[in-house]
């Protein structure tokens, strides 16, 4: 291979790389004005791959009006302080589409070290920046999920150190998310047994590599407040970690243990009840049917016979006996009913 097709195949590789990484380079001669772009230099700006030849008026023209004090302010640098720099800009393309760049700029200096020109790299960052941006919002949009959600979200290093907590957790505390950075599990919990149970359970996570749940864990808040937490944690890695470390997912289920330990408090009273009217029961089948009977058998003898004055009284007595204990069988039960209401 000839110097000038080697030249061509570097030049051509060149341009192929430069496709790739989506930079492209240029060199300004400062006495000219006149300054010859990189093929990519050319797609970048949106220009004809043989459209690489302008002057700086041309380049600063494509410049976004909002970057332009900036970019004049770097290159003004460049030409006092004969040193490299390096700026971030937007470009408007013919067509109307604004796009960011990167520039790193280098100094060529003349055999007698003054300055001849400028040469550097641009390059399109784009979708990068949007990238960027877009993993901002994410960020911020969970953040915003989990300041909402009503469960306490944490998550903690293998050693027990903190990486953060939402606002349930951080209120469960009584600390704000500030207050939270270097702690560690040993500071929230109430003593060395609870330390070394919480402890397991993460070291348990980290080794098995899968979730693990916890239905009822039960720790007084900053109010000295007993709450019941069911907790579910699993294993995962930290943003710019290599290591994996616990995410805690905790609900609050103090008042559903509430309710639960309710009825089953009203279970308890309910059969107690049961048995109550189960002796009622019997009672009114044993005790309530004599009354009844003596007072049908007065009624017979007083429809079948002439009675005396005296006889009379007597079975009017029996009457007002027997009554008497139908009223005590009726009071008897009200009170089992009003019990029972309660």
């Amino acid at each position: 291979m000839n110097l000038e097709n080697h030249l061509a195949a570097t030049l051509r590789r060149m341009n192929q790389a430069q496709r790739l990484a989506r930079f492209g380079s240029w060199e300004l001669d400062l006495s000219t004005g006149i300054s010859v772009w990189s093929e990519e230099a050319c797609r970048i700006h949106g220009l004809e791959v043989t459209n690489n030849v302008h002057n700086y008026d041309e380049w600063e023209a494509m410049v976004h009006p909002d970057d332009l004090s900036s970019v004049r302010g770097s290159i003004e640098f460049i030409r006092n302080n004969q040193t490299s720099v390096t700026f971030d800009c937007r470009i408007v393309r013919p067509d109307g589409e604004v796009r960011n760049i990167h520039c790193i700029v280098e100094c060529e200096y003349t055999p007698e070290n003054t300055l001849a020109g400028i040469y550097g790299v641009t390059q399109d960052v784009t979708e990068s920046l949007k990238a960027t941006k877009d993993l901002k919002t994410t960020e911020v949009n969970l953040q915003l999920i989990l300041d909402l959600i009503p469960l306490s979200i944490y998550a903690r290093q293998s050693n027990g150190d903190y990486i953060f907590g939402n606002h349930v957790f951080l209120g469960h505390y009584g600390i704000t998310a500030e207050q939270l950075r270097g702690k560690n599990l040993r500071d929230f919990v109430r003593s060395e047994a609870e330390y070394l149970e919480l402890s397991a359970q993460d070291q348990l996570v980290l080794s098995s590599g899968k979730k693990l749940i916890v239905s009822d864990f039960r720790q007084k808040d900053h109010h000295g407040v007993e709450k019941i937490w069911r907790i579910i944690k699993i294993p995962y890695i930290p943003k710019g970690q290599t290591e994996h470390a616990v995410l805690g997912i905790a609900e609050d289920i103090t008042t559903q243990k509430q309710k639960e330990e309710n009825i089953l408090q009203m279970s308890e009273v309910i059969l107690e009840r049961n048995k109550e009217l189960e002796q009622f029961s019997m009672m009114v089948s044993h005790d309530l049917r004599g009354p009844l009977a003596t007072i049908m058998g007065v009624s017979d003898v007083i429809d079948g016979v002439h009675l005396t004055q005296d006889d009379l009284s007597v079975f009017i007595g029996g009457i007002r006996t027997a009554l008497m204990r139908l009223d005590e069988i009726v009071r008897r039960l009200n009170d089992i009913t009003s019990r029972k209401d309660e």
